[in-house]
């Protein structure tokens, strides 16, 4: 996305820029040089990354806080970030938990309970996790299997799905609440698939959800699929994490089609946004597909809407929509993204990654 943010940077806008009331949040898996570099990032990457929000005077704030912040319309730092890990892998302990305690910064991990549970030595320990959250690390909900939440199973009706998936997200809940003290209020979904039913049922349980997505958090997002920026491998170079952590939402009112899911491969899906009123300039809204750069398609009746669509079919799996607008401030960016899950053309599912 370096090349979306650069690509854009010759627009100098003067619109509120929401400062204040937003935060970007971090998402990471593994932090290690020997683990799948899809879900990794390195030690050095990692060290210049917390090196970086040092210098630049950026406050880390816990999660839990970030969120109770932006349902309040509280006002947050101006330069707010928050740090989260999926899985509750080894290396969180290892190598991330000392980085982060050593300057008393918070995490939030999610943890998928099942391989805790399992004793798997790649994830950590109940015991470890109790020392953790005595040193500002929170322990939030991400199911019990890991599984692909919005994929139902052959001849499942939706009840049974319902029951299935409202099964697996309590038996977590109850896991974390009785080994660390603390009943989880966050809910990351695992893959980052949603939809809305799945919204539903950790709406239901008490939970607010967060996805794969990126672009920072604020009040006008949806509490059920919050944003976070991935980062690993080649997404986590200083050169990108840089333009990330300074991003600013983009004032999207709404984004249709509310439901990620793409039923048929191959297609072509729009996706229509609508913005706050002057809150941008036409010229200087650009989105990217898949890593194209699609012109978006203003409409004549509706003045703050435009629709954008791939140039091509999208193949199975997972895409995102990209759309940014530069700031007045230099160097920072309105972002909004938007999931597409495609299946495949014979309704089947694609593969995990």
């Amino acid at each position: 996305m370096l090349k979306t943010c650069l690509a854009i940077c010759v627009f100098i806008l003067c619109f509120p820029v929401h400062a204040g009331n937003s935060c970007v949040v971090l998402q990471y898996h593994h932090f290690s040089d020997a683990t799948p570099a899809i879900t990794s990032v390195t030690l050095q990457q990692f060290d210049a990354h917390l090196q970086y929000l040092e210098d630049n005077s950026f406050t880390v704030m816990p999660l839990r806080e970030v969120v109770a912040a932006l349902r309040n319309r509280a006002a947050l730092p101006e330069h707010c970030v928050s740090i989260s890990v999926d899985d509750a892998y080894i290396s969180v302990y290892r190598n991330a938990y000392p980085r982060l305690k050593k300057r008393g910064w918070p995490m939030t991990v999610f943890v998928n309970t099942q391989g805790v549970d399992q004793g798997i030595p790649a994830y950590m320990s109940w015991e470890q996790m109790r020392e953790m959250s005595k040193h500002g690390v929170t322990f939030e909900n991400h199911g019990h299997g890991h599984i692909h939440m919005i994929r139902p199973l052959q001849g499942e009706s939706d009840h049974q799905w319902r029951v299935r998936i409202g099964d697996d997200i309590r038996l977590a809940q109850q896991r974390i609440t009785r080994e660390t003290g603390s009943a989880p209020q966050l809910f990351a979904y695992p893959y980052g698939e949603y939809n809305p039913a799945s919204i539903e049922i950790i709406g239901q349980i008490g939970l607010v959800g967060f996805g794969q997505q990126s672009g920072p958090v604020w009040p006008g997002a949806n509490f059920g699929a919050l944003p976070r920026f991935p980062m690993a491998a080649q997404y986590a170079e200083m050169p990108g994490f840089k333009i990330k952590v300074n991003t600013l939402p983009l004032p999207v009112v709404s984004a249709e089609p509310v439901d990620p899911l793409t039923p048929v491969q191959p297609g072509r899906p729009v996706l229509t946004v609508t913005l706050e009123p002057g809150s941008y300039s036409p010229s200087g809204i650009q989105c990217f597909i898949s890593g194209d750069n699609v012109e978006p398609d203003w409409s004549a009746e509706y003045p703050d809407r435009f629709t954008v669509m791939p140039k091509f079919g999208l193949q199975p799996g997972r895409h995102r929509i990209n759309c940014t607008m530069a700031s007045q401030q230099p160097g920072r960016f309105h972002w909004y993204s938007h999931n597409l899950f495609v299946r495949k053309a014979d309704g089947g599912w694609y593969a995990e990654y």
